[in-house]
């Protein structure tokens, strides 16, 4: 994966974990504030019937003035400024906080307005029994009572499972996220010390076969006739050995981000040169040549790419018993089709997807040659053309032979 497809997921993946995380947020503050609005609106319906309770005991009107206010998020005060029986006060609070669903365990206590100061107070759990104390009688006219709720946040906040299992999923998608983007960036350092070590050894091979070929080209010469053939096995391993170089490195330059140079190309008589190598260079093959189709007009392409792609498709062809190569050119006003069919060993239709991938090597089964190789050949075919601004197409079946069409634009 190239560097910056990397920086482009990561930045995505960024995004999008920020925009997950920010809409929870937000929906969870919502839906917070909706229910904190509820809590409170709920508590003051039920303070108001304590009130109107106390006032119908009492024998008085209800206030005019609102007579409760919250002072806090969770401390409520109701400001009768009459009488309070607190043995009936703390049954109707009770009462009307559970008719409204509240299960809040709550505190309250009892306000002496002349005195200013605190003549009662009480914890209330709902869920359980209270103890009751010995209740004070309050004989002044002037009191006002508070209700407290000490866990009311951490109550709201437990009520919210599905935000915590959504909360839980976010953070293992962080998490996956941060360790597979470790691993990309790994491989990918991996992937570079590979292709630099590859380039490197391939760069340090080139000069010592180099020196080799032309060495064994020498002895040759000057060899006798028993020592030849020996001289010529050196020579044919050797110029091998250059060729799986080459292939390295081609591989590796086509690769890389480098621009290649477009020339002007008569296509036409460029094949019809490349047919008249490959008769010379596989007579001893006995394979057959022909050509069809037309390209009248020039295009603008890289001649050496396109050489090495028809080389290595036609050696491919030849290499896996085509004794038949027949190409075939056709031209639209802005596309040339190049077909290349043999009528060799053939591909397995499992296999048609994978031959253009690195390194890759079709099994060996019992009719496929044993043919040596880095499996690079195909895959530096794909990126030629790739390169060219093309695409290459396959078709093949075992036994019968195999079909590539390349597509490249004229200009």
């Amino acid at each position: 994966m190239k560097s910056a497809h990397i920086r482009v997921l990561i930045v995505l993946a960024i995004f999008t974990l920020v925009g997950i995380i920010g809409t929870q947020v937000f929906w969870l503050n919502r839906a917070i504030e909706q229910q904190d609005q509820v809590f409170n609106h709920n508590v003051q319906v039920a303070l108001r019937n304590v009130v109107e309770s106390l006032c119908e005991a009492n024998g008085k009107d209800f206030p005019t003035v609102n007579p409760i206010e919250q002072v806090s998020g969770n401390y409520f005060i109701v400001r009768t400024n009459d009488r309070i029986d607190l043995a009936n006060l703390e049954y109707l609070i009770s009462a009307e906080i559970k008719k409204r669903s509240i299960s809040q365990d709550f505190e309250y206590g009892v306000y002496d307005c002349a005195n200013d100061q605190m003549v009662y107070a009480e914890n209330v759990n709902l869920s359980g029994e209270n103890s009751v104390d010995v209740i004070p009688v309050l004989e002044n006219e002037e009191y006002y009572f508070g209700v407290y709720f000490p866990e009311k946040s951490r109550n709201l906040f437990a009520s919210f499972d599905l935000w915590k299992f959504t909360t839980i999923i976010t953070l293992v998608v962080i998490i996956f996220f941060g360790y597979a983007l470790f691993v990309i960036l790994r491989q990918k350092r991996l992937s570079e010390v590979q292709k630099d070590f590859i380039n490197n050894v391939s760069h340090e091979l080139k000069t010592p076969l180099a020196t080799l070929s032309l060495a064994s080209s020498t002895l040759i010469e000057r060899s006798t006739k028993n020592d030849n053939k020996y001289l010529k096995i050196i020579q044919d391993e050797v110029n091998r050995l250059q060729k799986n170089v080459e292939d390295i490195l081609r591989s590796s330059l086509l690769d890389s981000r480098i621009q290649v140079e477009m020339e002007t190309l008569q296509v036409m008589n460029f094949l019809k040169e490349l047919i008249n190598q490959f008769k010379n260079e596989y007579a001893a093959q006995m394979v057959s040549w022909s050509m069809q189709g037309s390209a009248p007009q020039g295009i603008r392409t890289n001649k050496k790419l396109l050489e090495n792609i028809i080389k290595n498709l036609t050696e491919n062809a030849v290499k896996y018993g085509g004794k038949k190569v027949e190409f075939k050119i056709d031209q639209d006003t802005k596309k040339t089709f190049i077909t290349i069919t043999d009528n060799g060993q053939g591909i397995g239709e499992k296999y048609l997807k994978k031959v253009f991938n690195k390194f890759y090597r079709i099994p060996e089964t019992h009719n496929q040659h044993n043919q040596k190789g880095f499996g690079l050949g195909l895959q530096i075919v794909e990126s030629a053309v790739k390169k060219l601004g093309g695409k290459i197409e396959l078709t093949s079946q075992v036994n019968v032979g195999s079909t590539f069409k390349i597509t490249i634009p004229n200009g």
